[in-house]
Parts: structure tokens; sequence; C-alpha cells
């Protein structure tokens, strides 16, 4: 099996949830010693970019095996190899000149969608352009794609909203968790003075992950929290003293895991979310989730054995859980313990198996 990943791969060591996908992905398929290539563009806003290069340009690393190409390069790519298995590891723009020559190359084209553009880009008149062109590439991939890849139940359904897929292939598989982030042996840190929870808002995004939700539903909350939001400052109103948040800047992954160790919680809003990859990881390391059934990863997630799903459809809930928190009311170092078990369900290793089975299932 010769196979293609497609995509952004991303510059530096921080990148978004879609590239960490691509990169985890690579390697591993890479490390199982089959043939692999990784294939982006000359991205606006990447180092040395210009119209050339967006043209004409070529630039490899990793032995060949990652390469950024121009327009042309990307089509007489294609067109000279043959791969068995061309995948489009996260939708981008300058994918559409390799859709345009799809009948005259090789492969079966398989496709991973990790959120919908009618749900992630808002439609006001700033955006109008790129909520267009996403969509139409969108539409595109999946009209041609032979088979599709959602990470969550949740996203294939808000897709059946939009396209018909009723007679699509298409499978879900979620997202990884990176072996760094595996923490077996660390015990969960006692509540003192305050809850410390974490709450993950985007690198640089136009998402909105529902922060200010977030704060309206623990206006209620009578305990000390501290919420260190990761990602996009958002100009919030905190209504509640009990409340302090700290807003950080996104960090490298070593980084990160130094600051998840005095940690108890990774929260997320009742806003859509197709799968939280940072949720996943911090529970690997043993945070403790408190979502909503309007995210993905709430499959993995048993009330009160490992994590908290709480209701949108009470004001007070999510305040009310978190006093009862802070009374002792739950066993949350055996309920650390089990959460830390997500690793085995989610490693790279085995989701890296479920890709190679599913490109099986078109050759």
């Amino acid at each position: 099996m010769k196979i293609a990943l497609i995509g952004r791969y991303g510059e530096g060591e921080i990148v978004t949830g879609p590239e960490r996908v691509a990169r985890e992905l690579f390697f591993e398929i890479k490390n199982k010693n089959i043939p692999v290539v990784f294939i982006e563009y000359f991205f606006s806003g990447y180092k040395s970019t210009s119209l050339i290069k967006k043209l004409f340009g070529k630039l490899c690393f990793e032995n060949k095996t990652i390469q950024r190409l121009g327009i042309f390069p990307l089509i007489f790519t294609f067109l000279r190899n043959k791969y068995d298995i061309i995948h489009i590891i996260n939708s981008q723009r300058f994918i559409l000149f390799l859709l345009l020559i799809k009948k005259i190359i090789s492969g079966k084209l398989v496709t991973t969608f990790h959120g919908l553009t009618h749900n992630e880009i808002p439609k006001d008149r700033h955006l109008t352009e790129r909520y267009f062109i996403d969509s139409w590439v969108e539409r595109f991939l999946v009209k041609k794609s032979d088979l599709i890849i959602f990470p969550s139940k949740i996203l294939r359904d808000e897709f059946s909203k939009h396209y018909n897929i009723s007679g699509k292939m298409y499978q879900i598989i979620p997202n990884g968790i990176s072996k760094i982030f595996f923490n077996n042996d660390a015990s969960f840190p006692p509540i003192e003075d305050s809850i410390k929870m974490i709450f993950y808002n985007g690198i640089a995004s136009s998402i909105n992950r529902g922060l200010t939700k977030l704060l309206g539903m623990l206006k209620n909350v009578k305990c000390k929290v501290e919420l260190s939001v990761i990602g996009d400052r958002t100009n919030v109103d905190n209504i509640n003293s009990n409340v302090e948040i700290i807003f950080v800047e996104p960090m490298h992954q070593t980084i990160l895991i130094k600051f998840l160790e005095k940690k108890h919680f990774i929260i997320k809003s009742n806003t859509f979310d197709t799968f939280s990859m940072i949720v996943a990881e911090c529970m690997s390391f043993g945070l403790i989730p408190i979502v909503n059934k309007n995210t993905g990863i709430n499959v993995f997630i048993k009330n009160e054995f490992n994590g908290f799903v709480y209701s949108a459809d009470s004001q007070y809930e999510l305040s009310d859980l978190l006093n009862n928190i802070y009374s002792r009311k739950y066993d949350l170092f055996e309920i650390s313990a089990n959460v830390r078990k997500i690793y085995e369900q989610l490693n790279w290793t085995k989701i890296s198996e479920q890709y190679l089975a599913a490109y099986n299932t078109v050759l």
C-alpha cells in the first residue's frame, strides 16, 4: 500500500488540532515501514512563502517524505506517482487543484473532516468569501471522496443535515493521544484553596468555543475556581468574583505537561465540538473532564466514573457540580485513575491501525 497524506502539516511545534492529527498519523504509518509521503502547500503565513513558491516551489524534509509543493509541482507529483490511497487529512483550499484532475490520477480518495464549515465560520460580511470558498471545497470533498472519516458520531450527524451522505462510505475514527501525555503513575493533586480548571480557546481562531457561555454557567459557583484559558484571548465579562480567569499562551507539549501537573479538571462549554484532542490528552494525564453532551468525546466519558457530563438545560447544574466537588462529594482520586485508562483506547498506535483498516475497505 502506497499512501499520500495531503493537508496542512504546519510550522513550528505549536500547531492546531487538525495539524497535530496529520503529524501523528503520518509518523505512525511511517514507523510501520509503510510507504507514505506527506504533501502540503506553501501557505500564506509560512516563512519565506512567495507567489513564485506558491506556483513552482518545492521543499522537502524527512528524507523527502514530507514535501511542500507549489501548484504545478503538486499536479506533476500526482500525475507521475501511483498512490493507492490519497488521504486528505485536513481540508485545505489548494486541494481543489487535485480534485480537478482526480479522474486522470490513480488512487482512492479518503477525507478526514474535523469540522463543518457551517458551524465553524461565522457568516458575517467580513468572512463571506472565506465561508463560500471553504464550503465549496467541503462540498467537493464530500462528492468526490471514496471514503469519509469523521472523528465522532455528532460530526457525522451534522454533516448528514447539510449533505446527502446516505450513499457514501464513511467510518468514525476518533483522534488519538500522543504518548507523551500518558501519565499512569502521577496522583491527583488535592483540592485546597481552589478548583483549578483548564479551558482551551484555540490558537488565534475565529471558532467560538463558548467561553462566554461557560462563564454564564459559572455565575452561581460559591467555591473558588481558577480557570486557565489556553489560547485566544477573548474579551469576556466575569460576573462571579469567585472565578479567577488566567489567560495563558499556547505552549509546546513538554511545557504544557508541566503546566498540567497542578491542575484538576479540563472543562468544555456546551458549544458544539467535534472531538477535543486536548480533553483526551488531559484525561490521559489524569485531569478529570467536565463536558457537555454537545462534544464528540462524551461517548468515552461515563458520568461520575471517569469524568462528569453536565446538561446545559439548567443554569445551575454546572455550578452545583463544582460546589459538590469542592465539598468532597466525589472520590476524585479514583475518578482520576479511571480517566487515565482512556489512553488504552485512544493511543495513536491503535488509531493508526483503524485508519489502515479503513484504507483497505476501498482498495
